[in-house]
């Protein structure tokens, strides 16, 4: 690979051949033994062969090429070519290196990407522009759309089936660690670490939530609620095996110690907004309803912060947070 030498304007020096391709040298390199230069790719391709050099059959090896001297960089800098398209009309003369990207552009090259005039909008190689036919290639362009489309579908329901397995497969294990962790403090611990790692991983998919309204908190909520409670965090995919400790968790018998009572809450109040909340779907009262994990909340205060988790009912006051209000916080 090298430039043609007959689009080279006035005389060429031998010692600008590339002795491969017999074209001016493109990207050069030279030997440090004996001094031949070649193209970079010509000589590349060469070596895959051979490990000796194409004009004097001594050893050559990669180690051995280094850059060309100055003075043939110069000698090379100065020559002029013409455009490969000169006689389609291109009149440019330019410099070795400005060469390739002039003619990947150039508007006299009949493989020019060009958009259409007739407004479909599509671009096409220009030698092609006669035979375009807006409406035929458009129908294929949906076509092809529409295939992309329905693979990535399939994509995407290959990878829940998967995830969903994966699931099943973590839920099993958890189950099994909590099996063993009244018998072994060490099982205990790391058991506490999964649960609180399965919790974060559901609570990532949900929407952050901002309480207006501290007051409108249902602390005690009846047996029906419970059960609703249950519904919507089963369809949020709150993790199995976490799902009754979460439902039991909605009533405040089994919050932190800050908030068990309504003269505990109200003595606390200024610190509850800070907490990190996470929206689960309304219950079918219409009820907005927040979950208060562990791993969101290690900056509250041990009194108010929950062991894993907590889920809190309230009367109205609570939106979707906007993604930049979240807290300036260091989650573990």
């Amino acid at each position: 690979m090298g430039f043609d030498v007959n689009c080279i304007v006035g005389h060429v020096d031998e010692e600008l051949i590339c002795p491969i391709c017999t074209d001016v040298l493109e990207e050069p390199v030279q030997s440090a033994e004996c001094e031949h230069a070649f193209c970079r790719a010509c000589i590349d391709k060469w070596m895959l062969q051979k490990q000796i050099c194409p004009v004097d059959r001594s050893v050559l090896l990669s180690s051995h090429l280094v850059p060309v001297s100055r003075l043939m960089r110069n000698m090379l800098a100065r020559l002029k070519i013409k455009c490969t398209f000169s006689q389609s009309g291109c009149a440019q003369m330019l410099s070795l290196e400005e060469f390739r990207t002039h003619v990947a552009a150039c508007e006299h090259n009949p493989k020019v990407v060009v958009e259409c005039s007739k407004g479909c909008g599509m671009k096409v190689p220009k030698d092609e522009m006669s035979r375009h036919n807006c409406v035929f290639e458009l129908r294929e362009r949906v076509e092809q759309l529409v295939k992309e489309v329905s693979d990535l579908k399939q994509k995407q329901e290959d990878l829940e089936v998967e995830n969903s397995s994966q699931r099943r497969e973590l839920e099993l294990f958890q189950y099994y660690i909590a099996a063993l962790r009244s018998t072994n403090p060490v099982m205990r611990n790391i058991g506490d670490q999964l649960d609180r790692y399965s919790l974060m991983q559901w609570g990532n998919g949900l929407r952050l939530a901002t309480v207006h309204t501290w007051g409108s908190l249902i602390s005690t909520p009846d047996t029906p609620m419970h059960h609703m409670v249950r519904d919507v965090l089963r369809a949020s995919g709150c993790p199995m095996h976490m799902l009754n400790m979460m439902v039991d968790r909605c009533h405040e018998d089994r919050w932190p110690e800050g908030l068990m009572t309504l003269d505990d809450r109200r003595e606390n109040q200024h610190r509850m907004s800070e907490y990190v909340t996470r929206l689960v779907p309304g219950l079918v009262t219409g009820k907005p309803c927040v979950v208060v994990l562990a791993g969101d909340n290690s900056h509250m205060p041990e009194n108010l912060r929950p062991s894993l988790g907590l889920v809190m009912i309230f009367v109205d006051g609570v939106d979707e947070m906007l993604p930049e209000q979240l807290p300036d916080i260091d989650f573990v």
